[in-house]
């Protein structure tokens, strides 16, 4: 008879794969796992010309984020805010600045118009947007702000730059 290596004949069967096997398959697919949900995962992409580099933050649906910039005819700073709600999908829900003048809303079809204690003013609305495209310029000093981090449009990208701002899965703004 065959020597099976000390197998009584209920075990002389197939071999069973060994742990070693096994415990490779299951990192790899817990390691593909985790690359497709980080993947998957929405950012909104901060996307210039020329080939520069581009940047992206990490955003929930329904996550806010704003554009600051200081306003070119009244020297005041300007900050519209911005809302993820999917990809593509940018809603702007309201807009602050520090005076009334010329290039800055104050109309009531425009939104409803608040005048804050500090001496500010908001303009709430509900303005959709696919991307948010600027030209970047040294006088205006546009920065994008998420969660207490800045992200400076003319250090990053020089001055005249234009920049597209969108809401994607990481998964598109890699192959972007």
């Amino acid at each position: 008879m065959f020597n099976l290596r000390g197998r009584s004949p209920g075990t002389s069967g197939g071999r069973p794969f060994s742990k070693k096997i096994i415990f490779t398959l299951v990192t790899v697919l817990v390691g593909l796992g985790i690359l497709f949900w980080y993947a998957n995962q929405l950012v909104v992409s901060i996307n210039p010309e020329a080939g520069l580099p581009k940047q992206c933050f990490t955003a929930q649906i329904g996550e806010e984020w704003n554009i600051a910039f200081t306003h070119s005819v009244q020297l005041t700073t300007v900050e519209e805010f911005f809302r993820v709600d999917g990809i593509d999908k940018l809603m702007m829900t309201h807009t602050r600045y520090q005076s009334l003048g010329v290039g800055l809303p104050y109309s009531p079809a425009e939104g409803t118009l608040i005048h804050t204690s500090d001496g500010k003013f908001i303009l709430k609305m509900d303005r959709p947007y696919k991307t948010v495209k600027l030209r970047t310029a040294v006088q205006a000093k546009p920065r994008i702000v998420h969660q207490g981090r800045v992200y400076d449009l003319c250090d990053l990208y020089g001055q005249g730059t234009l920049v597209e701002i969108k809401a994607e899965k990481r998964y598109q703004y890699w192959l972007n």
